[in-house]
């Protein structure tokens, strides 16, 4: 009798519950920066990316983590690019860290003509701090998904001073706007 409950018990319970699912994939990120003389692109491709989603107090939650390289960003302009490593202190802080920390996944759906949003944790030359991303163009199957996330970057707010050229009559400003779009594939439910 009692192993005949608790197989029901299993069977009952177990739609009810979702387990946590892994998701890997890459990020290309694309950011344009601002300067006194001419605005500028810059590009860094195939960022590895690894995606936790779990059950949370008020639904499903995402987690994500991410490391990009200072090296591999580049603008194609060598002397602005060396400039941009040495702002990032690319000696010391090696590489720039991405977190999503219990994101609430209906939070990260675009509704009603609006996006959707995610707080997204960046570590930048060992200053840690917060930026909101817009999150579009979301595309989603039960194994793979894509998404395009934008937001600012205060240079200020990581305590960066931007490069400046010709006795400074030639400085980056403040803001740089990055875009990244994220392709995922579903490796497992644990």
């Amino acid at each position: 009798m009692l192993s005949r409950l608790a197989v029901l018990l299993v069977l009952v319970l177990a739609p009810l519950t979702h387990a946590d699912e892994t998701w890997s994939g890459t990020s290309d990120v694309k950011f344009r920066g601002y300067s006194t003389l001419h605005n500028f692109d810059g590009t860094v491709g195939r960022v590895p990316l690894k995606v936790t989603v779990a059950e949370g107090a008020n639904g499903r939650v995402v987690s994500a983590t991410s490391s990009v390289e200072v090296q591999r960003m580049s603008t194609d302009h060598e002397k602005r690019d060396r400039n941009m490593w040495t702002m990032f202190q690319q000696a010391k802080y090696r590489v720039l860290k991405v977190e999503v920390n219990g994101a609430e996944e209906r939070r990260l759906r675009p509704s009603g003509g609006r996006p959707g949003s995610m707080p997204v944790v960046l570590t930048i030359a060992g200053t840690r701090g917060t930026v909101t991303a817009a999150v579009t163009n979301v595309v989603e199957s039960p194994t793979q998904g894509s998404f395009d996330l934008a937001f600012p970057v205060s240079l200020k707010a990581f305590k960066l001073a931007p490069p400046s050229s010709l006795a400074g009559l030639v400085t980056v400003k403040d803001t740089v706007d990055v875009t990244v779009h994220v392709e995922l594939k579903k490796e497992s439910a644990k």
